[in-house]
């Protein structure tokens, strides 16, 4: 996945990604499509990996936590992979942050570290 390539979107927005692929239809139809399919198992990894975290935090057995642990890696990998391709498809796509904003969120930031229990 290539995060360095930016377009600028129709209203002139920067933003990182690529345009949409022609592999995807560009209008939506009763059909179901590669991206539906990608978006459908991106979806259905995501509460996977959820309900991996809450049984790996509840599990008493070591050997066991450690086997549901390696499977969370594994479908981690597969979801990423997903997820990569979507991107390359140019189904998602990120607005370029100014300096200006970045600036204004490591002030937001700081100023919630003071909130936390364990200061550095």
């Amino acid at each position: 996945m290539n995060t360095e390539q930016v377009i600028t979107s129709k209203s002139g927005v920067m933003k990182i990604g690529k345009t949409v692929s022609n592999e995807l239809p560009q209008v939506k139809d009763p059909s179901i499509n590669i991206r539906d399919m990608l978006n459908d198992v991106l979806l259905m990894e995501k509460h996977n990996l959820v309900s991996y975290q809450i049984g790996i935090n509840e599990i008493i057995n070591d050997d066991l936590r450690q086997i549901v642990i390696n499977n969370r890696d594994q479908l981690q990998q597969i979801h990423t992979k997903h997820f990569s391709e979507l991107f390359n498809l140019g189904e998602y796509q990120a607005n370029v942050a100014t300096q200006t904003e970045v600036a204004d969120l490591i002030d937001i930031f700081t100023g919630y570290q003071t909130q936390l229990p364990f200061q550095q």
